[in-house]
């Protein structure tokens, strides 16, 4: 699974963004509007958030904590209680639209999981499944055509609360407070996620959760493990050291791929804020810090020592696939849920073996602080309907889609029928098969998710490995104080003045400009964009917008 994370920061931009605003007559009127009002930090933080009822029908093997450590399974549960007893439809059709990172399965007619799903729902599932790379486009046009699905993905765009208001349900009457209860794979998602799904004053989608680590450290223990490097070191000039040992230009091998990611890795631990530093309802953004220069400048070290990879400037760089190749070491950023993706891509080569690095600070003296992701991936808006039971009814269908980990209803929606799509061992943990593999692939679970479970069939070591890595670092972590809140200025004008900002960035770590002009950068990103975003962020901060 991909890195990606909803946030409301994230941006629809470019083409996308223009589109959507142009081609929406009627909501680009109201786009001045957008704060008119309605998006106010004193509505949202009157929000009343559904109740969290903590699913406990499945007991982990190594229990989830409430800083956020994730529950772990070292085998599928070989009991599987049924969560959603009544079948949410009744003959209907509900349509639905979510990005996809794999090719486009068959249909029902010719895909037996798909329409066992539709059997097991009471109802047709009408699905429209867009390549990720497509789905900025795809969704402006769509919005701009108001030709909205029942369920969608959503994308934070320019003047989204306005969209929102316009276009899409509010959800309070349904789910705020006890009401949930109807709901109750709904009810398991975590609070806090629920509040990136507050705009107007009301509840205005379903989250997808995702977990607190945000990213991992990956590391390719096997080539450690040949040079004789501890996965572990615990200060900036160990670092150094460990990067030039893995390096080896000869075998086209080097420590790490793409440049964003020691950039993380070295903002930790120079001790950088996570995106923003909250200082008394002041902000201060990563760029503007001394530690932010100091991140810079090991990376214009790094640069010259050679131990990162040539083509690391590309955002196209295939650094999956360089890191499977033993071509990088070190991929120092990327999505957890990609444990799965990078045991699956390498299970025919006998030497792979992953590992995951811990962070420590710049002298060594202790772990640095983490960087807690989103929480959310995205959340889904169900459109306006006319009829109230409509929308119960999709809310149904996204209960059975939540079900928790260990259930009857989670173990068909990702391994689908025994025997067709997947094969079962002896401790009851399911295999894909062939057919499973193509067919299983429907993105549902960008509709509606349960929490994360860590779990990897047929290594119950992994589940150590993970939970040990995650309790190790999630106590020093440290959130981005403007998550849950929204900025139009960095849904219109961050994208250009961020992509300015780094490509310049980039020209000084290449050398190519010097370092005494970061300043002058700066003050260009702020005029273009930042010192407008920490304005609509820190009214909100000041304000308490934190819904209830």
């Amino acid at each position: 699974m991909p890195a990606y994370t909803f946030d409301r920061r994230t941006l629809l931009a470019g083409v996308g963004g223009a589109a959507l605003i142009a081609g929406v007559g009627s909501l680009s009127a109201c786009s001045k509007s957008s704060d008119s009002g309605k998006n106010t930090a004193t509505a949202n933080s009157a929000v009343k958030l559904p109740t969290y009822i903590a699913y406990t029908g499945v007991k982990p093997d190594l229990p989830g904590t409430e800083q956020g450590v994730d529950p772990a399974f070292r085998n599928y549960p070989k009991d599987r209680p049924k969560s959603v007893e009544e079948t949410p439809g009744n003959g209907e059709t509900l349509s639905g639209m979510a990005n996809i990172y794999y090719a486009v399965p068959p249909g029902p007619s010719k895909n037996s999981y798909w329409a066992g799903l539709n059997k097991r729902l009471g109802l047709t599932l009408d699905l429209q499944m867009v390549g990720n790379a497509d789905y900025t486009q795809k969704f402006a046009t769509t919005i701009a055509g108001n030709d909205l699905p029942d369920m969608l993905q959503m994308q934070v765009v320019a003047n989204f609360p306005a969209l929102l208001e316009k276009r899409f349900t509010k959800l309070d009457e349904y789910l705020a407070g006890d009401a949930i209860k109807d709901y109750p794979n709904l009810a398991n998602i975590p609070t806090r996620t629920w509040k990136s799904a507050v705009y107007n004053g009301a509840l205005y989608g379903i989250p997808i959760p995702r977990g607190a680590i945000g990213a991992y450290h990956f590391i390719r223990q096997d080539l450690f493990e040949a040079a004789g490097l501890s996965p572990e070191p615990k200060s900036y000039d160990e670092l150094v050291e460990t990067g030039k040992a893995l390096t080896d230009r000869k075998k086209r091998r080097w420590a790490y791929g793409l440049i964003n990611q020691p950039r993380q890795l070295l903002g930790r631990m120079n001790g950088e804020p996570n995106s923003w530093r909250n200082e008394g309802g002041k902000l201060t953004n990563t760029y503007e810090t001394e530690e932010y220069k100091q991140t810079i400048t090991d990376l214009i070290a790094m640069w010259k020592s050679g131990v990162i990879h040539p083509d690391a400037f590309n955002p196209a760089q295939p650094f999956k696939q360089l890191f499977n190749a033993g071509t990088v070491a070190i991929n120092a950023a990327d999505g957890y849920p990609g444990w799965t993706q990078y045991i699956l891509d390498n299970a025919s080569n006998p030497n792979f073996k992953l590992g995951l690095m811990p962070s420590y600070k710049r002298d060594g003296s202790g772990l640095a602080h983490w960087a807690y992701g989103s929480g959310v991936y995205s959340i889904t808006g169900l459109k306006k309907q006319d009829d109230p039971e409509k929308i119960k009814l999709i809310l149904r269908v996204l209960n059975y889609l939540a079900a928790p980990f260990g259930t009857e209803e989670h173990m068909y929606r990702l391994y689908g029928q025994e025997g067709v799509d997947h094969t079962v061992n002896s401790e009851g943990n399911p295999s894909l098969t062939k057919v499973g593999t193509a067919n299983t692939v429907l993105p549902i679970r960008y509709l509606a998710d349960a929490p994360y479970a860590i779990y990897q069939p047929g290594r119950p070591q992994d589940a150590d490995t993970q939970h040990d890595y995650q309790s190790l670092e999630i106590p020093t972590g440290i959130s981005n104080p403007t998550v849950g809140l929204f900025s139009n200025a960095a849904a219109t004008k961050n994208p250009t003045a961020d992509k300015n900002f780094t490509d310049a960035i980039n020209e000084i770590i290449q050398g190519r400009k010097p370092f005494s002009t970061m300043d002058d950068l700066i003050k260009t990103w702020k005029s273009a964009a930042g010192d407008e975003m920490r304005k609509e962020y820190e009214e909100q901060l000041q304000k308490a917008a934190t819904p209830r």
